[in-house]
């Protein structure tokens, strides 16, 4: 059943769904906030498509063409670029969700800091020790850069929210990168050159591929809260 040119097409409509249908709940009212989403999406997303685009034309990432429709659009598979526009919606959604139903999440702003300050060391400690794995190298280095950020300059309101966002969106998370990486597949949608990443795989996806996603998500959730402007406190 996943053995078929149209698998990361699919993932990418499954991963879109419960947004769009559930995005006209009178409650949420989630397409409404498309206005502020959208931007910030896509320029987050024109970040990380540069990154993508180089390391593709590079062999540290690739794509299985078996998996794709052979849409390609500067390099890379039309798949990929849809990924960045239905995952962060996607994680944008939890947030909301999260966020009209539990106000108060069970972070306070004291530990939120606390474990944006450990993420921040850790991310750097992992970069600085691995210069020349290109894919570890630039992701923890990027996250570290704007986790320092965020705890020193942004001071967000919305930091204890998205890390209980993050958390639960870890859970489709795992099943949609777990099929990408090969999980019930005879080969991977997207496979990954291990002499530019640690080899660590958490099934099968890739140790940073966590750390990258949690850089993507939190710098639409700061632009989105930003374009908003009910995120950030007031000096």
């Amino acid at each position: 059943m996943l053995e078929t040119k149209y698998l990361y097409l699919a993932l990418n409509i499954f991963t879109i769904s419960v947004p769009l249908i559930r995005g006209f709940e009178h409650r949420i009212q989630f397409v409404k906030s498309f206005k502020h989403l959208l931007p910030a999406v896509a320029i987050v997303g024109a970040v990380f498509l540069i990154w993508d685009i180089w390391f593709t034309a590079n062999g540290i990432w690739g794509f299985t063409p078996e998996y794709l429709t052979g849409i390609n659009i500067v390099n890379l598979p039309l798949e990929e670029w849809l990924f960045f526009i239905t995952v962060p919606i996607a994680c944008v959604f939890i947030y909301r969700v999260l966020n009209f139903f539990w106000p108060t999440p069970f972070i306070t702003p004291k530990s939120a800091l606390s474990i944006n300050m450990f993420l921040a060391f850790f991310a750097l400690a992992i970069a600085v020790m691995h210069v020349g794995k290109w894919y570890t190298f630039v992701n923890f280095g990027l996250l570290a850069l704007y986790l320092v950020y965020i705890q020193y300059f942004a001071k967000p309101t919305w930091l204890p929210h998205f890390y209980r966002a993050y958390l639960v969106a870890l859970i489709p998370f795992f099943i949609v990168n777990g099929i990408l990486t090969g999980s019930g597949l005879e080969t991977q949608v997207v496979w990954y050159n291990d002499d530019h990443n640690l080899g660590i795989r958490m099934l099968t996806i890739p140790f940073e591929d966590t750390f990258y996603g949690m850089l993507l998500v939190m710098g639409v959730v700061d632009l989105y809260e930003r374009f908003s402007k009910n995120a950030y406190h007031k000096n």
